[in-house]
This record gives C-alpha cells, structure tokens and sequence, in this order.
C-alpha cells in the first residue's frame, strides 16, 4: 500500500519547560506566511500578524553578501497588527508584542531572502513578576528584565521549528 501523501505544507514541532510551565510550540510553513503557535495554556489568546520592513531590501540584496550584512546589521522595524484579541484590554498585550517582534526579526536575520510575514498565536502564562500593566489603565510598566529570559527561551524554541 502506498504511503499516504504528506502534509502540504511543512510542520515543526516542539515542547520545553519555560518559567516551571510547559510550552508547546508549533511552527507552519505555508506559502505565503509562517504561523508559530506558542502556548502554555492549551490555547491561543490572540494572533499577531508581524512583518518586517527591511523584507524587500533584504532580498533585493541576498546575492550581495556585503549588502545584505549591512542591511541586517541593525534589528528591523517590524509592524505589527493583533488579529484576535484586545491588546488594550490585555495585560500581555506588551510581552506579546515583544515576542512577535523577535520572532520576526530573527526569521529575518536567518533567512533574509523570505518574504513571508509571521502570525503568531500566543497563549501564556503572565507570572506576577513580570508586573505587566493591568487592562484596568494602570500605569504599571512591565519589568523587561524579568521578561528577558521567558523571551529569549520562547525564541530559541521557536529557533528549533524553524521552517523558513
């Protein structure tokens, strides 16, 4: 019996402990966008549609090493757009925002010839530590350092899927 046909687009899987929770994270390469799906909560909270704006530069300069070195030489401004859910009413609408924006950023960096966006879905858990703003408008400002390490590990997951 033949073997059945594969999935059509390519699919990464992987799972770690970040913060004493454990994380899945499952990254999708379709043809005209990579969706990353982080969660800790079995869910997803919201969608994040991020873009990079040095996209175009990048690949126009792909065959020029020394172009392209310096067109990558400094983080990319990345637009980003929630797709599902509130980010004013959102606590984590700041550590999502950060995430979104290394994910693309560093999609960019690894391969720059991809032009394809990033949507990710982000379910996590906000451990009190991180003092992220309340959706109550208080003036809290979430404690980057304490968000530092949950990113870069959330990142480096995301690393391990790569599909670009």
């Amino acid at each position: 019996m033949p073997d059945p046909p594969a999935f059509p687009v390519a699919v990464e899987l992987a799972a770690a402990c970040i913060d004493g929770t454990h994380t899945d994270v499952a990254v999708l390469g379709f043809s005209n966008c990579v969706v990353v799906l982080a969660t800790q909560l079995a869910s997803v909270a919201c969608l994040v549609h991020a873009v990079t704006s040095r996209l175009a530069d990048a690949a126009d300069h792909a065959a020029d090493p020394q172009r392209l070195a310096d067109c990558l030489a400094a983080d990319a401004p990345v637009d980003l757009r929630f797709l599902l859910g509130n980010p004013a009413a959102s606590a984590a609408s700041s550590l999502y925002q950060i995430l979104a924006t290394t994910v693309a950023q560093r999609k960019l960096h690894a391969s720059p010839a991809d032009a394809r966006p990033v949507i990710l879905g982000i379910g996590l858990r906000l451990p009190r530590s991180y003092n992220l703003p309340a959706a109550d408008g208080h003036d809290s400002a979430a404690d980057l350092p304490a968000l530092s390490p949950t990113i870069a590990a959330l990142a480096e997951l995301v690393d391990k899927c790569r599909v670009w």
